[in-house]
C-alpha cells in the first residue's frame, strides 16, 4: 500500500490495525521514518496521527474540529450508543455464552456457532430478537437475525469477513474504540449525546 493511500485512511477517519488494513498497520508500525514523515505531512491539516488500544490501531485525531465535525461527532455517537454498541453486546453474549464479556482485536466468530447458541439459549434468543429491532429483523428466524447483525458490525468496519465460506468474521481495532464510546456515555449517565459535551472528544479525545 502507497503512502498516499494510508494519508488517506487516515485523513478519511478510518482505524488501522491488523485485521482492517494490515499492509498499512505493518507500515507504521516497523517503519519509524514513513510513521514519522506522515506525523508531518498530516499537521498542514490540522489532522494528528495518534495510536488506540495499547498500540493495536492507528488513527487520525482532528484537532481543528469546524461545527460540521462536531455535528458529525454527536451523530457518531447517538448511533454507536443506540445502535451498534447493543448489537456488539449481542454478539459478545452469544460468542462466550456468557453475558457481560467483551469482544477483543483479533478475535475470530463464526456465525454458524452463534446461531447455535441463540437456537439453545431461551435468554440469549430474547434478547436477540429484542436487538434486532434496530436492523428489522425481529420477526424473522435466528440465522437471519444473527447474519444481519454481523452485516452491520461488518458495514461499520467493526468486524471484518476473513473467511467468507465458512461465515468467519473477526474483530478489528475499532471494537476498543466502540467500547471506549459506550463507556464514556454510561459513566456520564448520558441518555442523549449532545454537542456542547462532544464538543472536545472529536470521536477520539476520550
Amino acid at each position: 500500500m502507497k503512502e498516499y493511500e494510508i494519508l488517506r485512511l487516515l485523513m478519511n477517519n478510518k482505524f488501522i490495525c491488523s485485521v482492517s488494513y494490515p499492509e498499512a498497520y505493518r507500515h507504521l508500525r516497523d517503519n519509524k521514518v514513513a510513521y514519522d514523515r506522515m506525523v508531518s505531512q498530516l499537521q498542514p491539516f490540522g489532522v494528528s496521527l495518534v495510536t488506540l488500544s495499547d498500540g493495536e490501531v492507528y488513527a487520525g485525531l482532528n484537532n481543528i474540529p469546524s461545527d460540521s465535525d462536531r455535528r458529525a461527532v454527536v451523530k457518531q455517537f447517538n448511533e454507536i450508543y443506540h445502535d451498534i454498541a447493543p448489537i456488539v453486546e449481542m454478539i459478545a453474549c452469544l460468542s462466550t455464552a456468557d453475558e457481560g464479556n467483551v469482544l477483543t482485536v483479533g478475535e475470530n466468530l463464526c456465525q454458524t456457532e452463534l446461531v447455535l447458541e441463540a437456537n439453545n439459549n431461551k435468554h440469549f434468543a430474547s434478547m436477540l430478537n429484542e436487538v434486532s429491532e434496530i436492523t428489522g429483523a425481529s420477526k424473522k428466524p435466528n440465522d437471519e437475525k444473527v447474519a444481519a447483525l454481523l452485516e452491520r458490525l461488518q458495514k461499520h468496519e467493526i468486524l471484518k469477513l476473513v473467511e467468507p465460506n465458512k461465515k468467519i468474521y473477526r474483530a478489528t481495532g475499532k471494537i476498543g474504540y466502540i467500547y471506549d464510546v459506550f463507556d464514556y456515555i454510561a459513566e456520564n449517565i448520558l441518555d442523549e449525546p449532545t454537542e456542547e459535551i462532544f464538543a472536545e472528544q472529536q470521536g477520539l479525545k476520550l
